[in-house]
């Protein structure tokens, strides 16, 4: 059971290991998936740079999940009720 609770992604960065991610822009689910699929370790969905909004954040995230990349998050900024929006959707 532990091993379902590991988070790959995270063993990785605490062991300093190379890890190749890409930095997603765009605002699509359609290109999350896209991404997701072409082999990257990790990828950074932009809400600070991109015209995200929760709901964008969301169906990325949704998009991402079947697949071996671990998304990242990057809110527009770091206040209280946000960063709580961008975890209650499972960032």
């Amino acid at each position: 059971m532990n091993a379902l609770l590991t988070n790959p992604f995270k063993e990785r960065l605490r062991k300093g290991e190379v890890q190749i991610g890409l930095w997603l822009s765009s605002t699509t689910s359609y290109m999350a998936e896209i991404a997701a699929t072409s082999g990257y370790d990790w990828l950074l969905i932009d809400g600070e740079h991109a015209p995200n909004t929760i709901q964008d954040l969301y169906h990325q995230l949704q998009a991402v999940a079947p697949y071996a990349s671990q998304p990242v998050i990057r809110p527009v900024e770091g206040s209280k009720p946000l960063i709580k929006q961008v975890l209650d959707i499972g960032a």
